[in-house]
């Protein structure tokens, strides 16, 4: 159970917490249902303290919009980006003003739609080789961990979107060291030692991983400023980007973090989305079919390409509302550089504002029994408030890549319905797992039925959507 602390007329309401530590450990015991009873006990701005810091979450769309449509240079994301500087290095996602905007600038026309449409066929010949693979699976009757397989699908495209053809022991490498990675970065979110750097075994052997990607990374860049550049890939068109009117061209070392933190994002973030889209499928039969008839109809056993997507209007409501209810990138964090009111609370200069996308999308003023799986609710005719749901983030600092991810994940999803019903082995606990993206624990353990197979009764369970704990 919570308890208050009572605050001046201008400090936000909020939890008491422990001495030194604050709020740190009961939110590190079940962060999503702490931060949801926050909200429900407190209501849209709740104050508490977070170790040495003040921490504002703030979970009201037209607050969110406040924060991330930012246009006086108040909110920072520097200071809140520790914890992943070293997943992300110097890249948009870590930095702030001339540098971030210089960035940005250089690198907006590569990810524009037009640009990006030469990365789609990648997306489809690579998930054919893996619904390819899994022909001899299904014909075992083995299973398969739905994670897994995303993370090795995702992992597989952006290395090719992003560098082309690398052969198949580099990419082996590459692969192994992005999961120890981000699985150490896991770790080290909530502990309350992660900020600092102790050279355990993990420690070294996510250090170890870090240069392998690291000297992936910059061996390709080196290549490709030497020899013939990877046609069609976003390595050349960031290697080509320039800004003519102020004359400028992205510096290697600018060029490195940005691919670093491309790898990172770019697999883990749509990695967690399908997975969940699949479980989610699973447990909702009539939503599945759905799907599967909508792809019947439009493809007709071809593969999808990008003129087919608007006529797919039913999977890509079922993937809103996946994101809706999963956000991979779950909460964001920014710092108030000078003190700012919000609901006529005083934002203190140098905390912490987290906006939650899983909280504000759960906002029942706004989604209506929140926790139901209803694809409905991103129909033409419905219209959600602006910044009621923001998976992708927002204002100027949106995913550069929304765009290309959501591409991705209905394209997957609908070659997959072309092939395969997909149930979840029966007994399956799924569980929430809010690291650096909030992805199913321990896994999605599912069976393959290639479609057109007769249902067995033993793989007909159907269990109700994993939510957040309350916090006690």
């Amino acid at each position: 159970m919570l308890r208050g602390l009572r605050h001046a007329d201008d400090t936000p309401p909020g939890p008491r917490g422990h001495p030194v530590l604050g709020v740190f450990l009961m939110a590190r015991r079940d962060p999503l249902g702490f931060f949801l009873e926050s909200m429900g006990r407190y209501g849209d701005v709740v104050c508490m303290p977070f170790g040495r810091r003040r921490a504002y979450l703030l979970s009201h769309p037209e607050d969110v919009r406040h924060v991330l449509e930012d246009d006086q240079g108040i909110y920072a994301k520097a200071p809140t980006a520790a914890r992943v500087r070293a997943l992300f290095g110097d890249s948009l996602t870590t930095v702030d003003g001339e540098h971030w905007q210089r960035q940005r600038r250089l690198m907006r026309p590569a990810f524009r739609p037009r640009s990006l449409l030469q990365s789609l066929p990648i997306v489809t010949e690579t998930t054919a080789q893996m619904l390819d693979r899994w022909a001899s699976i299904a014909e075992r009757g083995e299973t398969v961990d739905m994670l897994r397989e995303m993370t090795d699908l995702t992992q597989a495209i952006i290395l090719k979107i992003l560098f082309g053809e690398v052969g198949e022991a580099r990419a082996r490498d590459v692969s192994e060291a992005l999961e120890e990675a981000v699985q150490h970065a896991n770790r080290r979110l909530w502990s309350p030692l992660g900020s600092l750097e102790i050279p355990t075994p993990g420690q070294r052997r996510f250090q170890a991983a870090l240069r392998t990607v690291d000297t992936f990374v910059c061996t390709m860049v080196a290549r490709a400023r030497e020899n013939a550049r990877p046609a069609g890939t976003l390595l050349t068109a960031l290697l080509d980007a320039h800004d003519a009117g102020r004359g400028e061209r992205m510096r290697d070392v600018d060029l490195c973090h940005e691919l670093k933190a491309l790898l990172f994002a770019g697999h883990t973030t749509t990695a967690s989305a399908l997975a969940w889209t699949f479980y989610v499928l699973s447990t909702h039969p009539a939503a599945s079919e759905s799907v599967r008839a909508e792809v019947r109809e439009v493809l007709d056993g071809r593969s999808p390409g990008a003129d087919d997507l608007p006529s797919l209007p039913y999977a890509r409501r079922v993937i809103d509302e996946v994101l809706r209810l999963y956000p991979p990138t779950w909460v964001t964090a920014r710092t108030p550089l000078r003190d700012d009111r919000i609901r006529g609370y005083r934002i203190a200069a140098g905390s912490i504002v987290l906006l939650s996308p899983f909280v504000t999308q759960r906002q029942p003023a706004f989604w209506p029994e929140p926790d139901r799986f209803d694809p409905d609710r991103f129909t033409p005719e419905s219209r959600s408030a602006p910044f009621a749901y923001f998976p992708f983030g927002g204002g100027p600092r949106g995913c550069i890549g929304s765009w290309l991810a959501s591409v991705e994940l209905q394209l997957v999803v609908a070659m997959v319905a072309q092939r395969y019903e997909l149930a979840l082995v029966p007994g399956s606990a799924v569980a929430l797992d809010p690291g650096l993206t909030l992805r199913p624990k321990p896994g999605v353990p599912m069976i393959l039925r290639p479609n057109g197979r007769r249902r067995s009764s033993a793989t007909t369970f159907s269990p109700s959507i994993p939510t957040a704990k309350k916090c006690r």
